[in-house]
């Protein structure tokens, strides 16, 4: 029989909202759930069991008179949760579940509505999202009824108790709930006073919150039934009706994803691109700002348990006690001078005073940026290697070991070194480990077995941090050269933390195992906005700039669009590499060819000397910056490494990056710039435009940035200008001595002065490459060059060399003029010695030199740039040796930038079979999923109201995988097929090709190194 409500007599206000309460059926929308929970204030936590426990919590005793609850102690009393694995009263929670599957086949049974004659009644206090109110509720107390908390959840209301029910909140305000700390960040109790206003914003005191006023305290029982109605939500959308779930079992995972037995071919071993369409791309990053204060009470263990994102507790307390030190100390064996990051950096391991948790390190898929099942593990101290080998391993041993594995860590470089040993062999002798496998199982310290590695596996470092790392490891560990990976970036984890920093005010006040049932709801949403294509308008501005206005009004999905894009890219690169060929012949192809196959990732950086380069320099800062900061905590007895600390050093360098990316536009002739490109006049306007946006967006960035690095710098002196090209970046190069000491940038000013230096050099190195690619490219035209075609590629490529040399030409006369007024000298034996002037008759090729028969004259010298930086040419050289030079140069610079052409080329073919297969794969999934839905049946020997609920619940959620991956079948089906893994020149697949350390995006086939405009953005 339904429970009936009446409203209390000592309540005026109506609420027509809880007059369709009665006839409300549930939701079919598949809303993540949890949030902020705690106990009940008063609860008696001294009781032998669990079980008594909760039940004196579920009765809703009165509280102290003298209690006062506020955020800041919301968690004084911990909530003594326990997994569902482990809980006492296991068959509370599934009645709980099963009345809400129950909940889904109302519109099929209801209640008859009639009063019941064996009834009794109470007053219940009710949480909704239009207010709290106290009504008289009826409950049906027949022998064979539900009940009486079940018949609460008839009405969609959660009780908070199980007995003596005295509050509940309503479906529909603990799903808005949610939904504010899904999109709002909001917590329990943010939520909780917007409801209390809401109802009563005159004297919101007179709303039940705390026992101080003489009022009832219903703020723990809605953070209670949060807990519990987030957890069951989570059990409830995996599809389980018990509530033993499998490791990882609660966790929405990546369609796109290559999982054998889901989306592969059954003989997808045999596919001969095997290695590029099925690779396992994992990426690893660590994060210090999902903390949690020391509350100073134990673990209570977590609802969802091992089912969520988090590793085995027990599993990383056995690999820290048997293997923690070991790892510490090959840890601490490894040099740390490859890169100032803190990962992997024992010098940064202090724990942070009062935080029992300093972070989270975690594991996400390399290319889609989900949250991997299992691969999430909190941080007591830094980013140690043993807490992030429990977090790997915890992931690939969901892997097939015969997929290629190929995965990306910021410190990869080093992570790499012995990981297989380490998560492989055990400590405890060979007997222990022979024994144990033998028996089915694994030492404690052991994480996979040694039959179960993958053998095709490497670790790599991120494409945007493999920047902040020397030129060996670069040519060693960057995906930019590393063959069959496409154009992935490995950074997508960092994309994450930028959602899920925002959650750490509402976490971390909560317990060990209500932290992590939030943390885990919140990582489900993430995810399943991800599946069903939210984030789209990340794409937009790109459909834009490519005219395709079609794929907007279809809704098309982010690997849809990502396709379109790798198809131009691919035909641009196409295009560029075979204008460099046929200009400069068949034969030197050919000799090329040969010689890149000979060579290894070395080929990738110049082989001529150079001076200290922009990136060195700034490492070496970095590194400085660093070591004072240490000092300065030792000092001072700080604890734990500084937050939101800026660096100076790196701001410095954005800012000389930002200098040349204004330039280029500045000086873009529009004409100019729509003629030469593809796909129509109005995609090459929109592409200056979106350049133009982008521009403004990091000047806005390096003003903001600039009032933590320069606070002394006064507000009133900074202007912001409505064109980015000439917005002032004011470094301290623009300020004279006396001003910069005033405001405080003397230091500042010696490190431009360094960074100037090795811009400077940077330049120079790039202007004698353009310089020489353009004298070889005049020379192949007069050769070569046949017809209007040929000849009109060949004069396009001389172009862009021609512009390239202007625009280093004017970078190093800017860093010049810098330099001067920082007071940098070109002394001998300093960083600037062999620097000078640059005048318009410097800027000349050796080839041109010697052609006008100039050397030799004892009224001309080599320009300075030849014989001075690199030494290319040594003063009082005979002709011999300057042609000599010249042709090694010559060589040299057009090795690098057909190589690179061609790399980029091959990135990009990659990249478009890898979105081609991502697409099939992600049709499949969803069709998968949608099967194994529909076929869900529920056991026999439940309530036929449970049974008609979880079929109507299951077949909602296949109808929505069916609708999610037909239309993923059609944007398959929309598709050019690809060309069945034949390329024209395609490098063998040991083959190194990528561009060098210098380039930052895509290199221009001038052979320019740096940032070109519209590859910043």
């Amino acid at each position: 029989m339904t429970p009936q409500i009446a409203t209390n007599d000592q309540d005026t206000r109506a609420d027509t909202s809880l007059e369709n309460l009665l006839s409300a059926q549930a939701d079919s929308e598949m809303i993540d759930a949890s949030e902020d929970s705690s106990d009940a204030e008063g609860v008696d936590h001294t009781g032998p069991t669990r079980h008594a426990e909760l039940v004196a919590e579920m009765n809703d005793e009165p509280l102290p008179q003298d209690t006062n609850i506020s955020p800041e102690d919301d968690e004084a009393a911990a909530f003594e949760g326990t997994s569902f694995q482990e809980l006492n009263v296991q068959s509370l929670l599934r009645d709980f579940l099963h009345a809400l599957y129950a909940m889904e086949g109302l519109g099929q049974h209801q209640g008859t509505g009639v009063m019941c004659q064996n009834q009794s009644s109470g007053l219940v206090r009710i949480l909704d999202a239009n207010g709290i109110f106290t009504y008289r509720v009826f409950q049906c107390l027949c022998p064979d009824g539900l009940s009486v908390p079940l018949q609460f959840m008839q009405m969609t209301l959660f009780p908070a108790t199980y007995e003596k029910v005295k509050t509940a909140v309503t479906f529909k305000a603990l799903k808005l709930s949610q939904l504010h700390n899904f999109g709002g960040k909001e917590s329990v109790w943010d939520f909780y006073e917007v409801i209390r206003r809401w109802t009563n914003n005159v004297n919101p005191l007179a709303v039940p919150l705390c026992n101080a006023i003489g009022v009832k305290v219903i703020y723990p029982q809605f953070r209670r039934t949060k807990l519990l109605w987030g957890a069951l939500r989570m059990v409830m959308r995996s599809g389980h009706l018990e509530l033993a779930i499998p490791r990882g079992g609660l966790v929405v995972g990546c369609p796109t994803c290559p999982a054998p037995g889901v989306n592969l071919p059954e003989n997808w071993m045999d596919e001969p691109l095997a290695r590029l369409k099925y690779s396992s791309m994992l990426a690893i990053d660590g994060n210090f700002h999902l903390q949690r204060n020391n509350k100073g009470i134990g673990k209570d263990a977590p609802l969802t348990g091992n089912s969520g994102f988090w590793v085995d507790d027990g599993e990383l307390e056995d690999y820290i006690v048997g293997k923690g030190a070991k790892v510490e100390d090959h840890e601490r064996s490894l040099k740390a001078s490859c890169s100032s990051f803190k990962a992997g950096d024992p010098s940064r391991w202090a724990q942070k005073s009062g935080k029992s948790v300093s972070g989270v390190a975690m594991v996400s898929c390399g290319r889609h940026s989900f949250i991997q099942p299992n691969g999430t593990v909190d941080l007591d101290k830094g980013e140690r290697f043993a807490y992030v080998d429990v977090a790997f391993a915890s992931v690939l041993r969901q892997q097939h070991p015969q997929q290629r594995h190929i995965h990306t860590y910021d410190i990869g470089c080093k992570y790499g070194i012995k990981f297989q040993e380490r998560v492989t062999r055990s400590l405890l002798g060979p007997e222990v480990e022979t024994d144990a496998i033998a028996r089915g199982s694994l030492p404690s310290d052991v994480l996979i077995a040694p039959s179960d590695f993958p053998p095709d596996f490497c670790i790599k470092v991120p494409s945007w941090h493999v920047l902040g790392h020397t030129l060996p490891c670069v040519l060693a560990n960057n995906l930019r050269y590393t063959p069959l990976v496409g154009r992935t970036a490995g950074e997508g984890v960092e994309t994450i933390w930028a959602v899920m920093n925002a959650h750490q005010y509402a976490t971390r006040e909560m317990t060990h195992g209500h932290r992590r049932d939030a943390l885990t709801d919140v990582f489900n949403d993430y995810n399943w906005k991800k599946l069903c294509g939210e984030g789209t308008s990340n794409w937009e501005t790109y459909y834009l700039s490519l005219g395709l206005i079609n794929l907007l009004l279809d809704k098309a999905r982010r690997v849809t669009a990502a396709y379109f894009v790798a198809l131009q890219m691919l035909e641009s690169k196409r295009a560029e590499l075979r204008s460099i060929e046929e200009s400069i012949g068949e034969e030197r192809v050919k000799m090329l060819t040969g010689e890149a196959a000979k060579r290894s990732n070395e080929q990738y950086a110049a082989q001529v000397a150079k001076g200290p380069s922009r990136a060195n320099v700034l490492l070496a800062l970095k590194k400085a910056e660093d070591e004072e900061t240490l000092s300065r905590m030792e000092d001072h007895s700080s604890v734990g490494w500084p937050e939101n600390q800026r660096s100076g050093a790196l701001f410095l360098s954005n800012a000389m990056e930002l200098e040349d990316l204004q330039y280029q536009l500045r000086n873009r002739n529009l004409d100019e710039f729509i003629a030469e490109g593809t796909g129509g006049a109005d995609k090459r306007r929109t592409q200056h435009l979106r350049s133009l946006d982008a521009l403004r967006r990091r000047c806005e960035e390096h003003l903001s940035a600039l009032a933590i690095v320069c606070p002394s710098l006064p507000a009133a002196l900074i202007t912001r200008s409505q064109d980015p090209t000439s917005q002032d970046l004011y470094l301290p190069s623009q300020f004279a001595r006396s001003e910069r000491h005033a405001y405080g940038l003397d230091e500042l000013a010696t490190k431009e002065g360094e960074l100037r230096v090795g811009n400077a050099h940077d330049h120079i190195s790039a202007l004698k490459d353009a310089l020489g690619l353009r004298s070889l490219l005049v020379q192949v035209k007069k050769t070569h060059s046949r017809g209007h075609t040929q000849n009109t590629r060949s004069e396009a490529s001389i172009k862009r060399a021609a512009q390239v040399v202007k625009r280093h030409k004017h970078g190093y006369q800017r860093n010049w003029r810098a330099m001067a007024k920082l007071g940098v000298t070109a002394d001998d034996g300093s960083p600037a010695a062999g620097l000078q002037e640059l005048r318009d008759s410097d800027v000349r090729n050796l080839k041109d030199f010697l052609e006008n028969r100039e050397y030799g004259n004892q009224s001309e010298e080599l320009p300075w740039i030849w014989r001075s930086v690199g030494k290319v040419v040594s003063p009082g050289a005979s002709v011999a040796e300057v042609q000599e030079a010249i042709e090694n140069w010559e060589h040299e610079v057009l090795r690098l930038s057909w190589v690179h052409a061609r790399a980029a080329r091959d990135r990009w073919w990659e990249e478009r079979v890898l979105l081609y297969e991502e697409l099939r794969r992600i049709g499949a999934t969803f069709g998968y999923h949608a099967v194994s839905w529909g076929g869900k049946r529920p056991p026999s020997h439940l309530p036929l109201q449970v049974r008609n609920g979880f079929r109507a619940y299951v077949l909602k959620k296949a109808a929505v995988f069916q609708t999610l991956g037909k239309e993923a079948r059609t944007k398959f089906e929309e598709l050019e097929p690809d060309d069945g893994g034949s390329e024209s020149n395609m490098a063998p697949v040991g083959a190194q090709l990528e561009p060098r350390l210098e380039t930052i995006g895509e290199e221009a086939v001038s052979g320019s190194i740096g940032m070109e405009v519209d590859d910043a953005y």
